[in-house]
């Protein structure tokens, strides 16, 4: 009965796999100044490309599609602005490729990543040979059906009649030296193609600073650490509105007056830090979750140290409203530059860039509005 049972539900979420649209991927998002390294050994890599015609197929991805896919990753490079502005585009045809090709990887228990190599000064021609999916499997990679070689057989030798025939010296029979001949021969199968990945030596990077330096930065600059009164945890369901075609971008309190508050008020800068804060700028990525909290704080630039401040109060930051998609609270993705604005002499965040990209007509309002509390 238990056996009828898992055949029975197996049958009914097979096809499933192959119904995943891209708008319900959800990813988590990283970046590199360095060359992409795989994060192990047991994974197959595919060139990914831009289009809508699907990826071309090799023998290795072909074997792992009954395997169990336990993460894939899309490595991108960004190496101008151009690039940039054409993140969400290319990367969503990227993935939509992968999606047609081999729709047998999106499994449930699969995760997905977006890894940038962002480096205007990196090894350019080493980026591009890492650009691709890497799909990780449980196990090790299976091995791709090697094709079947049909051995030839041997040619029959002449049969040679002996002018003048002698007891003492018997002649052999044709059948005896094909028998030989077999018997010597060596027949060799192409060995099983695997691709090899060559890791090409990239330049060192300065190791991330010691306890000691950062627990002498967060002393140095204590007004950054707030804890927030809204702090939860995680909620294991996303919320739904009654009205289906209910939105929201994510959004901080009521609005950018309360998110450009949170900078003047939990950043301030002294008279010296105004002078230097002029050449400051960090690109902030906040990952959001369906429930408001912030899931990931990215924070790049070339002020390590003013990096790590932001980091730190952006960590003590309060929930967001999270974003509402057709009813349905969803995850986010908040990217903006944060860097000194002489009219209000404070820090500010600029070029807000929201993802998912909603309608003018979603606007900020409270959980009250959309969910009916």
């Amino acid at each position: 009965m238990k056996s009828i049972l898992a055949l029975f539900l197996f049958v009914i979420c097979a096809p499933l796999a192959g119904q995943t649209s891209f708008e319900e991927l959800e990813f988590e998002i990283d970046s590199s100044a360095t060359a992409y390294r795989p994060s192990g050994k047991n994974y197959v890599f595919l060139r990914s490309k831009r289009g809508s015609n699907g990826l071309n197929k090799t023998a290795t991805a072909d074997a792992i599609i009954a395997a169990e896919v336990t993460e894939i990753v899309l490595v991108f490079s960004e190496l101008n602005s151009s690039a940039i502005a054409e993140r969400e585009e290319a990367n969503q045809e990227r993935w939509e490729n992968l999606l047609r090709t081999y729709p047998e990887y999106f499994q449930y228990s699969t995760t997905y990543k977006n890894i940038c190599q962002c480096n205007n000064n990196g090894d350019s021609a080493l980026f591009k040979q890492k650009q691709g999916f890497y799909v990780y499997v449980t196990g090790e990679v299976p091995k791709a059906e090697e094709p079947k070689v049909v051995a030839a057989s041997a040619p029959p030798a002449a049969a040679k009649v002996p002018e003048t025939p002698t007891p003492s010296k018997p002649v052999k029979s044709p059948e005896k030296e094909i028998a030989a001949v077999a018997t010597t021969a060596v027949i060799t199968k192409e060995a099983p193609i695997k691709e090899v990945h060559e890791v090409a030596p990239t330049k060192e990077v300065a190791a991330p600073p010691a306890k000691e330096v950062q627990e002498e930065a967060e002393a140095a600059a204590p007004e950054v650490v707030k804890e927030s009164p809204r702090k939860k945890t995680a909620s294991a369901k996303p919320r739904r509105s009654s009205d289906p075609k209910a939105c929201r971008q994510p959004c901080y309190g009521f609005g950018d007056e309360d998110f450009f508050g949170f900078f003047k008020d939990n950043m301030s800068l002294t008279k010296k830090e105004r002078r230097k804060a002029k050449n400051w700028v960090a690109n902030v990525r906040l990952q959001i979750h369906f429930d408001g909290s912030i899931k990931k704080v990215m924070v790049t630039g070339t002020n390590t140290d003013f990096n790590q401040k932001v980091e730190v109060a952006l960590k003590g930051m309060s929930n967001w409203n999270a974003a509402v998609k057709n009813g349905l609270a969803v995850k986010s993705e908040v990217r903006f530059t944060l860097k000194y604005d002489k009219e209000s002499k404070a820090l500010k965040p600029f070029d807000v860039v929201m993802n998912p990209r909603l309608a003018p007509k979603c606007k900020c309002v409270s959980d009250s509005e959309i969910f009916s509390d």
